[in-house]
C-alpha cells in the first residue's frame, strides 16, 4: 500500500485547496458591469407588429412592410423582410448604431476631440418629418425616400444633404446622450458569456455642467407588454447601451452607469410600476453609490401612486412621444423622497424566536381589507389561468375582490387584533377594517385620502413626501374604500408622526408598496431611513 509522508500529505492538500479556489473563481459570477451588445455583427431585429407607428419599407428590396411580414431593428430603425436574403443584405450594407468606438481612454480622447459625423439611414421617416434645410415635408412617397440621422434624429431631403453638412451635434437631447466616441469597451469574458463585452470607462465632457447621462431600465413585459416598444423608442434616441432590459441584465449592472459617470450624476428612468421603482431604490441603497442618480418614472404599472405624486400622471403606454418624455425629464426639478425602514419582529412561536425582517417603504403600508384585496389579486395574477394582462383587466379583478369582501368582511373588528402607537403614544381606534400608514399623497390607485372631505381642516399640517413624517388613517370597510374612490366619503384620520409602531396579536393581511402577504403576530416599527433624489414634473409637463 502506497503511503504518504506528513509533508507530502500537506503539499497535496494545499494543491487541492488551491485548485478548488481557482475553479471557484472561474465559475463565480462576474462583478456588476454594463454589458453591451456588439451591433457591428448585425441589427437587433424584432417583428414589426409592436414597434411600428409609421410606414415601413424594407431597406434591401423596398417592399412595403405594412402589407407584408417584416422585421425592424429596435436600435436604429432599419427594416427588412423576413427572408434570409433581405436580412443578410441589410446587415451587410446598412450599419447599425455603434455603442462604442474606442478600445482605450487615449483613443477616446482623440476621437472625442474630433467633430462627430451624421449617421444617415435611408427612408422610413416618421410621418411628421420635415427637412432640416428647407422645412418642407420629408419622407413622402413610396419606397425609401430621404434620409434620417440615427443620432440627432434630423431628417433631410436627399438633394439637401450636402447643404446640411456632415457635423452631428446629437440633437436637442445631446445632454442626455453618451456618444460612442466617449465610451471605452473591452472584453469581459466569463464562462457563461465567452463573447461578452463591457464598458470599462466613460470620457464625459467636463465643460458642460448640463450633461447628465440618461439610463433607461425596464422589462419588455411591463405595461401589457408595452415595455418592449418603449425601450425600443429610447434605444433609437440614446446610445443603445443606455437602455437596459432587465430580462437580459441585472439591476446592479444597469446602475453601474452611475459608478462609471461619477462624479457626474446620472438620471435613471424607471419604466414600470411602483414595484420597479422600489427595486431601483433598494438596489441603489445596497450598492451605496458615491453619486446616487436622480430617479424619473415612465409609469407602466396599474396603480402608479408614486408616479402620480411626482406629476407623471396615472399611466403611460407605447404611444407616448419619446422626444417629449426626454424634454420633460431634462426640465424636471429634483426633490427629496423620504424612505422608511420597516422592521417586522415576529412573536415567539413554540418558544422559537423567528428572524427579524427589514423592508424599505416608499409609498405606504397598510394592514387589513385593502391589503386583503391586493393579496387576492396577486394570487389571481400568479394563477395559470391569468392569460391576458392589461390595466383594465387588473382593475376589474381588483373591483371583483373588493365587492366580494363587502359581503364577507374578513377583516371585521381589526382594532381588536392590533395596537397602534404614534411617537410612543398609544392610539385608541374605533371599529375599523384597515390601518394605512402613508408617505405620499396618493393611495389606492389615485385616491388622495388626506384631502377628501373637510376633516383635514382639523389638522394644522400639510402632508409632504419629504417632511420625514408619516400620516395615518383608518378605513371602516371595503365599501368605505369604494366610496373614497369616487369622492363620496373620507377616511378616519388619526394624525401625523415621526415614528409608528403596530403590535399585531393575530394574523392579518399586510402590504408594503403593493407587495402583500399574510402577517402573523408581530411587532412592526417604522422609522425614517433616508431621502433619495427624485425628478418631479412641473404642472405644465405633468401628464393628465
Amino acid at each position: 500500500m502506497f503511503e504518504l509522508s506528513p509533508w507530502d500529505t500537506l503539499i497535496y492538500t494545499l494543491l487541492i485547496l488551491a485548485l478548488m479556489f481557482f475553479i471557484s473563481k472561474l465559475f463565480i459570477g462576474s462583478p456588476p458591469a454594463v454589458r453591451i451588445r456588439d451591433n457591428k455583427n448585425g441589427h437587433r431585429w424584432s417583428y414589426t407588429d409592436f414597434v411600428i407607428n409609421f410606414p415601413l419599407h424594407c431597406n434591401a428590396c423596398e417592399t412595403f412592410l405594412l402589407t407584408a411580414t417584416g422585421q425592424c431593428c429596435t436600435v436604429c430603425g432599419a427594416a427588412a423582410c423576413t427572408t434570409a436574403k433581405c436580412i443578410r443584405t441589410v446587415d451587410r450594407k446598412v450599419s447599425c448604431k455603434s455603442v462604442s468606438r474606442c478600445k482605450s481612454l487615449e483613443e477616446a480622447k482623440v476621437k472625442s476631440a474630433q467633430p462627430a459625423r451624421h449617421r444617415w439611414l435611408a427612408g422610413n421617416l416618421p410621418l411628421d418629418s420635415t427637412c432640416s434645410v428647407c422645412d418642407d415635408p420629408a419622407g413622402d412617397g413610396p419606397g425609401l425616400r430621404d434620409l434620417r440621422c440615427v443620432w440627432c434624429q434630423r431628417s433631410v431631403h436627399t438633394q439637401c444633404k450636402e447643404l446640411l453638412g456632415d457635423k452631428c451635434d446629437y440633437g436637442k437631447h445631446s445632454n442626455l446622450i453618451v456618444p460612442p466616441e466617449r465610451v471605452v469597451a473591452k472584453q469581459g469574458r466569463t464562462v457563461a458569456s465567452p463573447r461578452r463585452k463591457i464598458i470599462s470607462n466613460l470620457l464625459l465632457p467636463t465643460d458642460n455642467p448640463q450633461f447628465r447621462p440618461l439610463v433607461v431600465v425596464g422589462n419588455n413585459k411591463s405595461g401589457n407588454s408595452d415595455g418592449a416598444a418603449v425601450l425600443a423608442g429610447f434605444r433609437r434616441h440614446l446610445n443603445p447601451a443606455q437602455v437596459v432590459e432587465l430580462g437580459e441584465s441585472s439591476m446592479e449592472e444597469a446602475l453601474e452607469w452611475c459608478t462609471l459617470a461619477s462624479p457626474r450624476q446620472c438620471i435613471v428612468l424607471a419604466c414600470g410600476g411602483d414595484g420597479t421603482i422600489g427595486w431601483v431604490l433598494n438596489t441603489i441603497d445596497k450598492l451605496k453609490l458615491s453619486t446616487p442618480p436622480a430617479i424619473a418614472i415612465f409609469p407602466l404599472g396599474t396603480g402608479n401612486d408614486l408616479a402620480r405624486a411626482l406629476g407623471y400622471g396615472s399611466g403611460s403606454d407605447c404611444s407616448e412621444d419619446i422626444t417629449r418624455v426626454m424634454s420633460d425629464v431634462e426640465s424636471a426639478k429634483i426633490v427629496d423622497l423620504d424612505r422608511w425602514k420597516v422592521e417586522v419582529v415576529p412573536k415567539r412561536h413554540l418558544r422559537i424566536r423567528l428572524p427579524t425582517t427589514t423592508i424599505f417603504m416608499n409609498n405606504y403600508l397598510s394592514i387589513g381589507v385593502d391589503a386583503l384585496v391586493t393579496h387576492n389579486f396577486h394570487k389571481a395574477r400568479e394563477s395559470p389561468f391569468y392569460l391576458i394582462s392589461s390595466r383594465i383587466i387588473n382593475k376589474l379583478i381588483y373591483f371583483s375582490y373588493g365587492t366580494k369582501d363587502v359581503l364577507e368582511r374578513q377583516c371585521q373588528n381589526l382594532n381588536n387584533k392590533l395596537e397602534l402607537y404614534m411617537d410612543g403614544k398609544k392610539i385608541e381606534l374605533p371599529e375599523i377594517e384597515s390601518v394605512v400608514v402613508l408617505n405620499i399623497p396618493y393611495w389606492g390607485a389615485g385616491v388622495k385620502p388626506w384631502e377628501l372631505g373637510s376633516g383635514h381642516k382639523d389638522f394644522n399640517f400639510t402632508p409632504s413626501f419629504s417632511d420625514k413624517k408619516l400620516e395615518v388613517f383608518c378605513v371602516y370597510s371595503s365599501f368605505h374604500i369604494a366610496q373614497m374612490q369616487v369622492g363620496l366619503s373620507e377616511p378616519h384620520r388619526v394624525g401625523q408622526a415621526r415614528e409608528v409602531k403596530i403590535k399585531l396579536t393575530g394574523s392579518v393581511p399586510m402590504q408594503i408598496d403593493g407587495e402583500p402577504w399574510e402577517q402573523h403576530p408581530s411587532e412592526i416599527s417604522l422609522q425614517h431611513h433616508t431621502q433619495v433624489p427624485m425628478l418631479q414634473m412641473g404642472t405644465r409637463n405633468a401628464v393628465s
